[in-house]
């Protein structure tokens, strides 16, 4: 399989939409990166789960598997260029679930989530011996790495405890104009690593406070922070977990990181335990012993970690939430694989990439589940399409018995 993949003809798969709205090859996801993060998963895993690449010589199955990975995290965030989740609650999201648009406590959660309440099933907590998930600690402060691109898109995420950030700020994408680099009055953009818990008044908090602009990041085009009326501006409420909108950013480091977004304090504790520094300290074997998830779960999109990280943590939910799916009216994600794969991979058959998209979009094979319906399902398919060409999986297959060529 690894051979096939080398062989691919992985040139312009892995693109993101410029700020001008052409596409250039990506400097985050590279091929060669996937490739290493697909040994290490297929090999070693995580836990006791390892990335289905197919069985015996029909290692075709474990080729769409990936296929469909790729098609997700092409959409989900390579296109964006992006590890960290970006704020894309724009008024038209805030038309469907509440909150003002761009509000900096969105790093609190997205679409009606709260990403610091999800709860861990009972089963994994037994696994863990009492609690999987992080601990929620309200003095953590963070920022993001990247951001969205196009013009006077909003920052990264950060949070930052209220005694340094007592009221969220909402991005102004619609001005101030910003100085090019070299022109009058151009101000030098915050650095990536910027110390989010510096309190003092050229601190990134001071700065966002004062409704700073034009600092966030470069290049910037235009846009800058601004209270609500004085106050806070609040996300969206998350009715699933009983929370009226946030107007901080307290406790709200939990925002989704890698080329699948993993998000969440439960999610991030799964990674700690599994592959991460508590796994480690507990005796297990674990691929990154001295990476803390729950202390810095901004590892996954650190300049200075392990490439493979972004997609491991990927593959992880892949893992997790959809190789493994099934639905309680026995619809079953491998048998769905396996059926499309022996029937002759017929990309007009969206059949199963789509329930892949339901599964990961909206957590459920068939949406509209919890009355959402899928976002971007016709681009996913059509992501999928471009990887399987790429890979040249038809070429490697009988056109008789639909199996291996060898």
């Amino acid at each position: 399989m690894i051979k096939a993949l080398q062989a691919s003809d992985s040139k312009d798969v892995f693109q993101y939409q410029t700020a001008k709205g052409g596409w250039l090859p990506s400097t985050l996801y590279t091929w060669d990166d996937m490739i290493a993060g697909t040994k290490i998963m297929a090999s070693e895993g995580i836990g006791n789960q390892t990335l289905y690449v197919g069985e015996g010589s029909n290692w075709l199955y474990g080729l769409v598997n990936l296929a469909a990975f790729l098609g997700e995290s092409m959409k989900e965030t390579i296109m964006y260029n992006a590890c960290d989740e970006n704020n894309w609650s724009n008024p038209a999201a805030t038309q469907q679930f509440g909150g003002q648009a761009y509000t900096a406590a969105y790093a609190c959660g997205q679409g009606g989530q709260s990403y610091q309440d999800y709860k861990c099933s009972k089963e994994d907590n037994d696994i863990a011996g009492g609690k999987m998930a992080c601990d929620y600690d309200p003095d953590m402060t963070m920022r993001a790495h990247t951001q969205a691109e196009w013009y006077g898109a909003p920052p990264k995420m950060f949070c930052a405890p209220k005694k340094l950030v007592p009221k969220a700020p909402k991005w102004n994408w619609k001005g101030p104009w910003c100085p090019a680099k070299g022109g009058y009055d151009y101000k030098t953009p915050f650095p990536d690593n910027t110390n989010m818990s510096d309190a003092s008044s050229t601190g990134y908090a001071a700065y966002v406070n004062k409704g700073g602009s034009c600092r966030d990041y470069d290049p910037i085009k235009a846009g800058g922070w601004q209270l609500c009326g004085g106050e806070g501006c609040a996300s969206s409420p998350a009715p699933v977990f009983n929370k009226t909108g946030r107007t901080d950013v307290e406790g709200c480091c939990w925002w989704g990181r890698g080329v699948i977004q993993t998000t969440g304090v439960c999610n991030f504790g799964k990674l700690n335990y599994y592959m991460g520094k508590r796994g480690h300290d507990e005796g297990r074997k674990v691929l990154y012993p001295t990476i803390d998830f729950c202390k810095d779960p901004e590892a996954i999109c650190k300049p200075t970690s392990p490439p493979a990280l972004k997609w491991i943590a990927g593959f992880f939910y892949w893992l997790n939430s959809v190789q493994s799916y099934k639905d309680k009216d026995g619809w079953k994600y491998m048998d769905k694989l396996k059926n499309w794969t022996d029937a002759g991979m017929n990309l007009d058959d969206k059949s199963y990439i789509d329930a892949c998209s339901g599964i990961v979009n909206r957590g459920c094979y068939n949406p509209p589940c919890g009355g959402n319906k899928m976002e971007g399902g016709a681009e996913r398919a059509a992501n999928f399409a471009k990887v399987i060409t790429a890979m040249k999986v038809k070429g490697m297959m009988d056109p008789l018995t639909f199996k291996p060529l060898v």
